[in-house]
């Protein structure tokens, strides 16, 4: 069988953790993910759990000007490994998408992020075809002009949910006890989209859970985002596993707060906007909350009397993927 090779820039620990997962059940398939990633909080920490090859370089830019930089600096980078694969499977990369479009290769990207205007606008285009939950309403990608879209009933963090096995030592090695701690995620805050300040709801947030006498537990994106007298988490510890023996995820994204529902933890997402995926885990009945403001507090104790529930059963997202990603590079 012979075997196609399929880009994949991850960008954050979330895109990190889909690589790792595709390209150990790409094996099978016949299908080889070539991991590439930034310099980034926890990213590389992520891929080495799953003990896979990756290569790292460039970083992550805070303003404008160093956001275009370093992106131009990674595109050399990712122009030599561009030129040995037969496409990109990827998430949105501007300079991954940039460099595979160059030498003619096809793209298939994978999406639920449907407020990350600029990188969509940047890569969604050049995309052969758009892999989304069916949470995502089709109509709010009609802006980035996809040329098709391919849907899943499924959230892409099943992937790694479903798979996922506990182990207690990994929390208990930090001190930590089952059940007395409460996983704080701070917000996305240098992400191109994000023009929100909440620090006020953040900091109003983590005394709340010190007040209802849990230990907060913080795994910041940045280093402004330590928080005094907390566990800040900033070495190689798998997320997943904090979060299920957790009384519950804060988050001020959406990953952390997703991966934690489908486990059957409560969490809760105070990012400012409307989130599809949200939205869709909760109809199903997932313990996933949401908040907007200082009405944070209450949700907060609502969701920690909510308890663990049992994981959801979702399709596995696998299968579009890699039916789709093949139907388009080996055509």
């Amino acid at each position: 069988m012979s075997t196609t090779k399929l880009l994949f820039d991850a960008l954050t620990p979330k895109q990190a953790r889909l690589a790792a997962v595709l390209k150990n059940l790409g094996r099978e398939k016949g299908v080889e993910i070539v991991i590439t990633c930034r310099e980034y909080f926890h990213l590389r920490d992520v891929l080495d759990f799953y003990n896979v090859e990756y290569n790292c370089f460039g970083g992550y830019g805070t303003t404008t000007y160093d956001k275009l930089i370093k992106g131009l600096e990674r595109q050399i980078k990712l122009a030599e490994v561009a030129a040995v694969v037969d496409g990109m499977l990827s998430f949105p990369s501007p300079d991954a998408a940039r460099s595979v479009f160059g030498l003619g290769k096809p793209l298939v990207v994978l999406n639920d992020t449907p407020h990350a205007i600029h990188v969509n606008k940047l890569v969604i285009p050049l995309a052969e075809v758009l892999v989304v939950p069916q949470a995502t309403p089709v109509e709010v990608w009609k802006p980035y002009c996809p040329k098709r879209i391919v849907t899943f009933n499924s959230v892409f963090e099943y992937l790694w949910t479903s798979r996922f096995r506990p182990q207690v030592e990994v929390v208990e090695k930090l001190g930590l006890r089952p059940g007395e701690y409460v996983v704080f995620r701070p917000e996305e805050s240098y992400a191109s989209y994000y023009k929100w300040k909440f620090e006020e709801v953040r900091h109003a947030l983590v005394e709340a859970v010190r007040r209802e006498g849990y230990v907060v537990v913080n795994i910041p994106r940045y280093i402004d985002q330590y928080i005094d007298g907390a566990l800040n988490i900033t070495k190689a510890i798998d997320h997943l596993q904090l979060a299920y023996f957790s009384a519950g995820v804060i988050s001020g994204g959406a990953t952390m707060a997703t991966e934690a529902a489908l486990l059957g933890v409560p969490s809760l997402s105070y990012f400012p906007e409307s989130y599809y995926v949200d939205e869709y885990l909760q109809r199903l009945g997932a313990p996933l909350y949401r908040c907007r403001g200082l009405d944070c507090i209450d949700v907060l104790k609502k969701m920690l009397r909510h308890g663990k529930t049992t994981p959801l059963r979702m399709e596995d997202p696998a299968a579009v993927v890699f039916e789709t990603a093949l139907g388009v590079v080996t055509r």
